[in-house]
């Protein structure tokens, strides 16, 4: 799930926020980067639970519903509607989402309001009344059902994006990857799935080494980058490069020269991708042309070594 290019935006996070703070705490942010890890997961398992959480919301709406003295067919039959739902039943039963969600010690507080003006809105979906007119939902029925709950209340709820914001502050930069995994995970369960959770970590050991030591070698090596860049930006007013550009182009260097395995087209690419996220129109254009001046002149004097497959470029 947190695959490098995140590592390496948890790694600017933490660099920049270093950065800002004079230049002191580095394991203070060190660990606020590592913790921001753990954070980007249990944001995910918060997410992948929402149907379920709805779901009991909807079922405490129809008891209360039934004890009226003239309860509403009409609204019974509507607050059923994700109580048979096969999707909902196979997260909400799988064995490791329930460990993992409790070791997390989430909790949906204070969700009553949040939850019934989703329920106003939705109950006059055009998503929710197509599924309705569908007498027996297939499993692939009750999938689309929970991917577009899900993708809606995620895009176009302000309401719901503020409840998680006040919950998870990583929502901001966390959202794209976290949605992005949690489509994947609906659209592959299966009415007979056992693993539904994706792996935190394709290799722990080795991403923890990654984002640690990009983090350290960083900050050691930080008056040698910031040379580095000086001596092709020397028609540049200092003060007035960005320090969100300065960061990037010191990670980049940090990269190919300490970095022996990634081949160095990989990692100017990569902070070119986060510059365009990050940092303003013309940034990306600034910093590949310094890089590719650094590299340039770093190869000259045979300072990048690289090894394996860092040696494709």
């Amino acid at each position: 799930m947190l695959n490098r290019r995140f590592l390496r935006i948890k790694a600017f996070q933490a660099l920049y926020g270093f950065s800002r703070d004079g230049g002191s705490n580095n394991a203070v942010y060190r660990k606020r980067m590592l913790d921001g890890l753990d954070k980007t997961f249990e944001l995910y398992l918060f997410l992948l639970s929402f149907p379920q959480e709805f779901n009991n919301f909807l079922i405490t709406e129809l008891e209360g519903e039934k004890e009226k003295y003239y309860p509403s067919e009409e609204q019974k039959t509507l607050l059923q509607v994700l109580s048979k739902n096969k999707v909902i039943h196979v997260v909400e039963n799988n064995i490791a989402f329930k460990a993992a969600f409790k070791d997390s010690k989430l909790i949906w507080d204070n969700k009553f309001d949040l939850f019934r003006q989703i329920w106003s809105e939705l109950k006059v979906h055009e998503l929710f009344l197509k599924y309705l007119k569908t007498p027996d939902h297939s499993f692939a029925d009750d999938k689309a059902l929970v991917l577009g709950l899900t993708e809606w209340v995620c895009s176009e709820s302000d309401a719901f994006e503020a409840y998680v914001e006040d919950r998870f502050s990583n929502w901001e930069d966390d959202q794209v990857l976290v949605l992005t995994t949690l489509q994947k995970t609906i659209q592959m369960l299966k009415e007979t799935s056992s693993k539904i959770l994706p792996e935190k970590h394709k290799d722990e050991e080795e991403d923890l080494r990654f984002v640690k030591s990009l983090f350290d070698l960083c900050i050691q090596n930080d008056s040698e980058f910031m040379q580095l860049i000086a001596s092709k930006t020397q028609n540049w007013d200092q003060d007035r490069i960005a320090l969100v550009d300065l960061i990037l182009m010191k990670m980049a260097l940090c990269e190919v020269i300490h970095f022996p395995y990634i081949p160095v087209k990989v990692s100017i690419n990569e902070y070119l991708e986060l510059a365009k996220l990050y940092s303003t129109p013309n940034s990306h254009g600034f910093i590949n042309g310094i890089l590719d001046k650094v590299q340039q002149e770093l190869r000259k004097e045979n300072k990048i070594n690289k090894l394996g497959r860092g040696l494709v470029d």
